[in-house]
């Protein structure tokens, strides 16, 4: 049977490699798709213990409903609940770590000595577990980022920020699926100080429900500066890389439900593509074998036979198909990882099941129509057929080459209208400068210095990078190259939450509270509507005064901003002491309104942003404008500083990469339905090309009579094309809803939409007609120029 199989495929060997190349590019794609949602959906599944790892949420009763991870308070004894089976917190923080002079970036876990019982985090270099406050953990590739070949164990690092020499004692090796938690070392809870945010995970005992626990520990009981009360509450760690609604420090490896959701999508489509592709060819292949049917019909082979020998053949052809997908998928990898961002995380035992439901699941789907039209037809009809093939299979020909037509030209309009509507972002004017702007970090004071250091420390440790910031500003402001320049962030980069009302208002509301001084907004261009920006040489930052943007005025019901005050929940400034928190905190004077601008995704509506004075701090960013045609010359100038003043890894950022960075999941959904779309396209070319194949071979004679009586080779083209372009007319027409469908789903949540243009609709028609006629063209042409004669006498 396996012989004869083989035999068949290589008689038709055509239409077999048509096949294969067809489906071998749909599978390929489903593989790479199929990959990283499995990635995306067994987050962390390397913890063994994962269903019983908890993490405890914060939420204010100012705002149910909207909680953040958060440490779980020592009041609340939950650590000795009977159901707890271990405890453990982690915080994170990003510190520059010392090696010798050379400065390394380094993302830091701080954590207890739980930890690595309730996460299965491998050690595979050195002690099993940190054992002294110096101790610390790195991983395999941060180790070799350090050290390089050389033994890392006992090496020592400097950590300025808590003025500590560490020493190596052990090496991590990073899952090889997907982990939530990204960390470059881990370090003892001793070196905690200067983390942010700490972070509680509670392993509970099989039989415990968290739900009882929270029912337990509902009330908002702990009360704020501003009033509020917070509850905790715990939240499944399985659960946290799809929280979208739940923010948290450090837990910045998030999935996106609705990406996976499109990927999927198009996963389906394209394997429905190659399928509807294979169908359609295999059926060709059926047609041009009534003869051997009828002849086994009449030999005495059963219907199982039969179903055998067609379940064989589509094998053959789908394991081909898999192994070259599999290969393709392979060398494809990189790209695919730099152009999409879909890594790639092979998983043995689920590649051996999807190949195995594939190769088993696709055969045995494709051979049942056929084996049912040859099971109930007689020997007789079958050998009758012989040479009149005109109706049979015609229905489901056309049914799948319209449904061919339908995904391709579907595919075409989304992928176009998603193009335009990231361009359309991209260029939408945010408001501010958005070319030609650099922002280098200098000077940095470490996380942790304000918690460790004495006052004395603190203060000459202030000293030193005032000195520093003075020389630096010389050298800055002599400088050609530097149309303005500030100490500061980008705009997107800045601000926090903080709570206001007016005087009259009840309710405490967030808006985002940004430090910035006089040549900040010049060097961002930020347009004044109203009052006044900041000067630098009269405003101080223990004045009374803010600026806001128009949405504040909005957001807070303030008609005239020169009546308008803003009460902060707290001080917005410390005095010079740190430990001595200003008693009073009287309302702000609002003194400036200024337009409007984007600092979010477009797919969110501007918020209301607070400005307060901060005379240029040397610890944040040099953030430089620069005339266009100068990027590498500003580089190598900022390079040239940096090794003057600081030393060690040299980073910088430009704020066009930023921006598109705010954009990378969008990018990501374009390229995939682009790439995807060209390969739709590519199978149903492939698709076309066998069936007007087979179409013009059938119909030569028709072709040579039509010749010799006058007809053109435009005539025939025209004849042939009709039945095409009828069923893409049909397919057109149910496609355009749907596209439109999804269109309306994908802009649901964007508060800033292009239009849906109606020349979308029309290149999506136009590009499907044309890769029609290409396909025709070809094989028209060559049919119409054979010898009439001899066609008719064969």
């Amino acid at each position: 049977m396996f012989k004869h199989s083989l035999r068949t495929l290589v008689r038709y060997r055509l239409y077999s490699i048509i096949n294969l190349l067809g489906l071998a590019l749909s599978l390929t794609c489903v593989v790479i798709i199929a990959r990283y949602v499995h990635s995306e959906l067994t987050v962390d599944s390397f913890n063994t213990k994962l269903d019983r790892i908890y993490i405890t949420t914060e939420e204010s009763s100012n705002s149910p409903g909207a909680p953040g991870f958060a440490g779980f308070p020592e009041e609340r004894n939950l650590f000795n609940h009977s159901g707890v089976e271990k405890y453990s917190s982690f915080n994170f923080t990003g510190d520059d770590i010392l090696v010798g002079n050379t400065s390394y970036s380094a993302r830091l876990l701080m954590i207890d000595s739980s930890f690595l019982q309730i996460f299965d985090y491998t050690v595979v270099m050195g002690a099993t577990n940190l054992r002294r406050p110096e101790d610390a953990f790195l991983t395999e590739a941060f180790a070799a980022k350090l050290f390089g070949t050389e033994d890392p164990l006992g090496k020592t690092l400097s950590y300025p920020g808590v003025n500590k020499i560490l020493t190596v004692a052990g090496i991590v090796r990073m899952p090889e699926t997907k982990s939530l938690l990204s960390f470059d070392m881990l370090t003892g809870k001793q070196l905690e100080a200067g983390s942010l945010v700490s972070h509680s995970v509670f392993l509970l005992s099989p039989e415990v429900d968290y739900r009882e626990i929270n029912r337990q520990y509902s009330e908002f009981i702990f009360k704020t500066p501003s009033g509020h009360s917070l509850r905790y509450q715990l939240f499944p760690y399985r659960d946290v890389y799809f929280a979208k609604n739940i923010s948290g420090y450090g837990l910045s490896s998030r999935g996106n439900r609705t990406y996976i959701f499109i990927l999927t999508a198009t996963g389906v489509l394209l394997l429905l593509t190659g399928l509807a592709n294979y169908i359609n060819i295999y059926s060709v292949m059926m047609i041009r074998r009534n003869r051997e049917f009828g002849m086994k019909k009449v030999f005495g082979a059963g219907g199982g036979v039969i179903f055998v020998q067609l379940t064989v053949e589509n094998m053959l052809l789908t394991a081909g198909a898999l192994v070259l997908a599999f290969w393709l998928t392979s060398a494809l990898s990189p790209f695919v990882e730099n152009t999409f961002g879909i890594r790639q995380y092979p998983v043995f035992g689920f590649d051996v099941c999807l190949a195995l439901v594939l190769a088993v699941a696709l055969p045995v789907a494709v051979s049942i129509a056929p084996y049912l039209r040859y099971r109930y037809f007689s020997p007789v009809r079958s050998l009758s057929s012989v040479g009149n093939i005109k109706h049979r299979f015609l229905f489901s020909r056309n049914f799948f080459l319209c449904f061919q037509y339908f995904i391709t030209t579907g595919l075409i309009i989304v992928s176009a209208f998603f193009t335009k509507q990231l361009y359309f972002m991209l260029d939408k004017d945010l408001g501010f400068r958005t070319e030609n702007i650099i922002s280098v970090p200098f000077l940095k004071l470490s996380n942790a210095s304000s918690f460790v250091l004495s006052d004395e420390e603190y203060e000459s440790e202030i000293k030193k990078i005032k000195e520093t910031g003075d020389k630096l500003r010389q050298k800055l402001n002599a400088s050609p190259l530097l149309e303005r320049w500030s100490f500061g962030q980008f705009p997107f980069d800045m601000g926090n939450g903080f709570e206001f009302k007016t005087p009259a208002g009840n309710e405490f509301q967030t808006a985002s509270l940004i430090w910035a001084d006089e040549t900040w907004f010049k060097t961002f261009d930020i347009q004044l509507l109203e009052g006044r920006l900041w000067d630098n040489e009269t405003d101080t930052r223990e004045s009374y005064n803010l600026i806001v943007n128009e949405s504040t005025l909005k957001h807070f019901g303030i008609p005239d901003y020169r009546e308008g005050l803003l009460q902060p929940h707290r001080r917005i400034w410390w005095s010079a002491n740190r430990s001595d928190e200003m008693k009073t905190n009287p309302p702000y004077r609002i003194v400036g309104v200024v337009k409007d601008f984007h600092t979010e995704h477009l797919s969110k509506q501007v918020k209301p942003v607070v400005f307060h004075f901060l005379k240029g701090h040397e610890t944040l960013p040099v953030t430089a404008a620069f005339a266009p045609g100068h990027r590498q010359d500003v580089i190598r100038f900022m390079k040239t500083l940096y090794d003057e003043f600081v030393g060690g890894e040299f980073s910088y950022s430009f704020i066009e990469d930023r921006i598109a960075g705010i954009y990378r999941e969008d990018k990501k959904i374009v390229m995939i339905y682009t790439v995807f779309t060209g390969v739709a396209i590519v199978i149903s070319m492939l698709g076309l090309f066998g069936l007007s194949l087979f179409d013009i071979r059938q119909r030569r004679k028709e072709i040579a009579i039509r010749k010799i009586n006058g007809a053109q080779i435009t005539d025939i083209l025209r004849l042939l094309m009709k039945k095409y372009f009828i069923l893409l007319g049909f397919a057109f027409a149910v496609a355009t809803p749907a596209a439109l469908f999804v269109i309306s789903k994908y802009l649901e949540n964007f508060a800033y939409k292009t239009p849906v243009s109606w020349w979308l609709f029309a290149a999506a028609l136009t590009v499907t007609a044309a890769i029609s006629l290409v396909t025709l063209i070809w094989q028209t042409y060559k049919a119409g120029n054979e010898n009439p004669a001899n066609v008719i006498k064969s």
